[in-house]
Parts: structure tokens; sequence; C-alpha cells
């Protein structure tokens, strides 16, 4: 069945699109945590355990454990060199983080001190990578870059989602997720879903959808990719073939810019945000 759609709180001054089988209400979390300023830069988020969740921001290497009942750092963890660090995953008993020029960390986390067991560098012509997440389906950690390809219209169009094997410890030769963002568009369309639109000087009303991926993430109960896009505030939902299950746009207030998201093992969605004007934040969504 397709839900209405929703009515937002003119507070929010936003609208939020038709959603297909959504199980979260984006407009209204169970749980905000705003967290201390040295998270001003929140920048990735990943489930550690029933009520924890890691963060890394993006001046320090550095892992940052929070209490999701209380939204409070409970330890905060160093691992290298300053860096702009963008992406953290748990698989099993080790973490992966990333930095943006595609230096990727393999760690543990051993009494409390972060134990280096080796760091590779991601052979992807991309330089501003972003997100890392895990599909635990498939034993692969999803890598999602902010970027896309420079060239011709085809090649500007794409949206690639790789993945690296942490038991080879191998680059995926293909992409797990090939997308095009005009027909992720089509798609939204014909499906009812609003896309967002600006005005050019010209007083031209265009598609105004950007989908550079700040995070991405394997829901475990419906076993969809939810992709965060901060620049336009839009979350991607995909089943595993690549088709539009959701397209959202997120809130300004709630969300000043959404860049991390992790699935808890209750099935909680977490979603973390930077700052920006204000104060980071965690949003925590119960399912519906």
């Amino acid at each position: 069945m397709v839900l209405p759609l929703w009515k937002v709180a003119s507070t929010l001054a936003c609208v939020v699109s038709v959603v297909l089988h959504s199980p979260f209400d984006l407009a209204k979390p169970s749980r905000t945590h705003i967290l201390p300023a040295e998270l001003q830069e929140i920048s990735a988020l990943t489930d550690v355990d029933e009520h924890t969740v890691a963060c890394v921001q993006d001046e320090m290497a550095m892992i940052y454990l929070i209490d999701l009942r209380t939204g409070k750092i409970v330890r905060r963890i160093p691992f290298g060199p300053a860096g702009d660090m963008e992406g953290l995953t748990r698989v099993g008993q080790e973490y992966f983080a990333l930095r943006s020029d595609g230096l990727m960390y393999r760690l543990s986390l051993l009494e409390g001190v972060a134990v280096v067991q080796d760091s590779m560098r991601l052979p992807l012509p991309d330089r501003d990578l972003e997100g890392l997440g895990f599909d635990e389906r498939r034993g692969l950690v999803l890598i999602s870059p902010k970027d896309f390809l420079k060239g011709d219209a085809h090649q500007r169009d794409q949206r690639l989602i790789h993945a690296f094997d942490p038991v080879t410890r191998r680059l995926l030769p293909e992409p797990v997720l090939s997308l095009s963002l005009a027909d992720i568009t089509a798609q939204a369309e014909s499906k009812g879903m609003q896309v967002p639109r600006r005005t050019t000087k010209e007083g031209r009303s265009v598609n105004a959808l950007k989908l550079r991926f700040s995070s991405v993430a394997v829901d475990p109960i419906t076993d969809r990719y939810y992709l965060l896009s901060a620049v336009d505030r839009t979350l991607l939902v995909l089943d595993r073939q690549g088709a539009l299950v959701a397209l959202e746009q997120l809130p300004p207030k709630l969300f000043p810019k959404p860049e991390g998201i992790t699935f808890m093992p209750s099935g909680q969605m977490v979603i973390s945000n930077e700052g920006k004007d204000g104060r980071p934040n965690l949003l925590v969504f119960e399912r519906r």
C-alpha cells in the first residue's frame, strides 16, 4: 500500500516526500542528542553494541564512543596522526576507518586502546571518499564517494558505490551499485516522489538533486541500502538491485548537515549531523 503524503509541522519548514513502505518517520526522532563542540565536524557513524555508537570527526584520527542512551562521550581512542577522517564502520570485532584521500585503517580496540592492524590505500580514482558501511549479508565494506567522475555527461551522471573484501583485503573490481542520477530522478517522478528543484537566474525550475554521498548503510531488517547526501539533505533508499524504494528530503532544522548513518541491533536507525551553524547532533529513529 502506498502511504499518503506526510504532513510536516510548519516549524520544520520542509515538505517530506512520499515514501513507499518506509519504516521510519524522519520528521519525528524518538531521541535527539546534542553533541559537544569537539564533534562539530562529526563525519561518520557505526554501531558498537546495543547502547553504543562510534564516530570520527574531520580533523583527528580518533574514535569517539558515545552512549546512545545519554548522548555522552564515554571514551576517546586515538589511532593515528591528524587527518581528514570521513568514514568508519565495524566489522565484527574490528573497525575500518577511512581518510578522504583513500587511506583506510584496519583497527582493533583492545582494553580501550586502538591497535592498528594494517592500513591500505584504496585504488580508486575518486579524490573525496566519505562513507563506509558494512554489508553483513555479503561480508563487504561499502565505500561511498562524495565526488563523481569528471568527464562526459554519462560519467558525470554516474554515482558509484564500491566494496572492499575484509577477508582478502582487496577492492572488488566492479562497483556493487552503479547508479544514474537521471534514472533515479525518473524513477522518483514516476512514483510520485518529490525531487528537489531550484530556480535559475533566468527563472527556470530545474532538477536540484545532486546525490553526493556522505554515508552508506544497510538496513538489517529490510536488507535495503540507505545512502545519505549531505549537500542536498537527501536520503536515498534502494533495494538490492538498485531500484528506488524511497527518496527523502530531510527537514533542515533537524538535519543541519547529515554526515553519518547506522543501524542498531534492535533495528533503530541513527543519523549524525555536523553542527554547521548550530550544534552537532545524533538523531535516533524507531521503526513504526
